[in-house]
């Protein structure tokens, strides 16, 4: 088996071998000539009422349309964003803002359902709706991170208001049931909250490549997206929208995005986000099945090489089809990461938005209840550029930082 890996450290990667597309995507050649145009000579502000004004104006609805077309709704419910976290934060505080000022229903009346694995811009708020007076309930998860029927229908309650979850979680990669939790959620209601509906909200940062989108068939009332992770530009998103789910604004300013998003819009980033939303959802059956079946072989090497790999997350169809994340117990694997990375491998410990540095994923821990596990864990997304002998040569440069570790502890 070494010799194998040896063999393959003669043939010294002259590219870099880009495994961290769970935090960033290159750009699609088609969203970058989609772009230009706005980029260059079509500057204009879409809120003026000049020919510049109105050109600009068309691009944004033209790309509303696109992406309503693609997700199954109507383009009243899209709303362009600065990203995932944006969207988040609006979903969330947007729709406990409307309950209490419009519908009159006191913060100490309302629950929030929700994961301990959810993504920072979803933790993060916790605190800041429990200071309002919200109750923040937390489902249990498994020990490959996914929610059951059961642990749902433990939390939910006549004060739940709302329930939010990743559909696919950035770092070990589990795939919700969306429509197995959303009816859940649906037979609740119909026995406990009078008529009132729990609006449920779903974050699909990590989903377009992969994973289908449509509004309709998952059931779910507002969806988070952000492009940077499907090809798309950085530093642009969407909040959208099933049906009527009223909101109220968490910024102020102009009346942009029907007065949820004040701010001039970018016309360059909304137009590649459409693009990029389009090109994902056209063919990511075809790129999960793909890049799932290089995953499986992946793991198997890493596996085979390395016996004391641990894997975070589910196998199979209940895992994204581009990520692995596993824990090498004993081993600084915040230095592994710095290892790869001089060996050509862009690679993570963890969710770039927990942060860099040291310290445990706050998702593995929770699943496994193992800190030290925790403590060592890598993650590798991978993409339709990613070899068989690219993953070769990570696991035979790991295998190098494993003797170079013990030999520095003999």
């Amino acid at each position: 088996m070494c010799h194998d890996f040896e063999m393959f450290s003669l043939i010294r990667k002259k590219r870099r071998i880009y495994l961290d597309t769970a935090a960033a995507t290159p750009l699609r050649k088609e969203v970058r000539a989609a772009m230009l145009p706005y980029l260059e000579t079509e500057f204009g502000n879409p809120s003026a009422i000049h020919a510049e004004g109105i050109a600009a104006r068309s691009a944004v609805e033209s790309s509303r349309q696109k992406v309503a077309t693609t997700l199954g709704i109507r383009p009243e419910g899209v709303l362009f964003t600065s990203g995932g976290t944006e969207s988040n934060n609006l979903a969330i505080l947007g729709r406990l803002k409307y309950l209490a000022r419009k519908e009159g229903i006191a913060y100490s009346d309302m629950e929030v359902i929700t994961t301990r694995i959810e993504h920072p811009s979803i933790m993060s708020l916790v605190p800041v709706i429990e200071a309002t007076g919200v109750t923040v309930r937390f489902v249990e998860v498994d020990g490959e991170g996914k929610i059951t029927v059961a642990a749902l229908e433990k939390v939910l309650s006549p004060k739940t208001v709302l329930v939010t979850f990743a559909y696919a979680n950035s770092e070990v990669g589990v795939v919700q049931n969306v429509s197995r939790l959303v009816r859940t959620v649906r037979q609740f209601e119909k026995t406990h909250t009078h008529g009132r509906r729990i609006v449920i909200h779903i974050d699909a940062a990590q989903a377009p490549l992969w994973l289908p989108c449509s509004l309709t068939p998952l059931g779910v009332d507002m969806m988070s997206l952000d492009v940077g992770k499907c090809n798309g530009p950085k530093g642009v998103g969407m909040l959208v929208l099933r049906g009527n789910v009223p909101l109220l604004p968490i910024l102020y300013g102009g009346g942009q995005e029907q007065g949820l998003r004040p701010g001039t819009e970018n016309v360059a980033n909304i137009v590649g986000a459409a693009t990029a939303l389009t090109l994902a959802q056209a063919d990511y059956q075809e790129r999960a099945v793909s890049v799932s079946k290089l995953r499986d072989s992946f793991i198997d090497l890493l596996t085979e090489a390395l016996p004391e790999v641990l894997l975070n997350g589910p196998q199979g169809e209940e895992r994204l089809a581009n990520n692995i994340n596993i824990s090498l117990p004993k081993l600084d694997t915040e230095y592994a990461v710095v290892y790869l990375d001089a060996q050509g491998i862009a690679a993570s410990t963890k969710s770039a938005c927990a942060g860099a540095g040291g310290g445990e994923s706050t998702v593995v821990s929770t699943m496994t209840g193992n800190s030290e596990r925790a403590k060592s864990t890598i993650r590798l997304s991978l993409s339709t550029d990613t070899t068989l002998a690219d993953a070769k040569y990570v696991v035979e440069i790991l295998l190098r930082f494993k003797a170079k570790m013990n030999e520095l502890t003999r």
